[in-house]
């Protein structure tokens, strides 16, 4: 589900503490500046080899640093039969740390 910053957030923040997963798919480098709390950092292009490491039974919110990025981990993600996904597709992390 594509939604703007403001709508990512509110529904993040409503959800089940137990239940939820925010992924960040930035590459490293970008992460070094800084990330959102409680995100797990997993490059988009490191998806397919990392898809393990993702509790698929959670809901997963997912942010880059604009949305493109974002939007491809999702299409991936549900390819793979995951379908509680929640993207940051207006927007990224500049935005989203002004949010919390």
């Amino acid at each position: 589900m594509k939604l703007s910053c403001k709508e990512f957030m509110t529904l993040y923040k409503k959800a089940d503490a137990n239940k939820k997963l925010l992924l960040d798919v930035r590459e490293p480098d970008e992460c070094a500046t800084g990330s959102l709390e409680g995100s797990i950092n997993i490059p988009v292009g490191e998806l397919e080899n990392r898809f393990s490491e993702i509790p698929v039974e959670k809901e997963i919110f997912i942010y880059c640093k604009a949305g493109g990025r974002a939007e491809r981990a999702e299409m991936y993600l549900n390819h793979r039969g995951v379908k509680e996904t929640r993207v940051a597709s207006q927007g990224g992390y500049e935005e989203l740390k002004t949010l919390i």
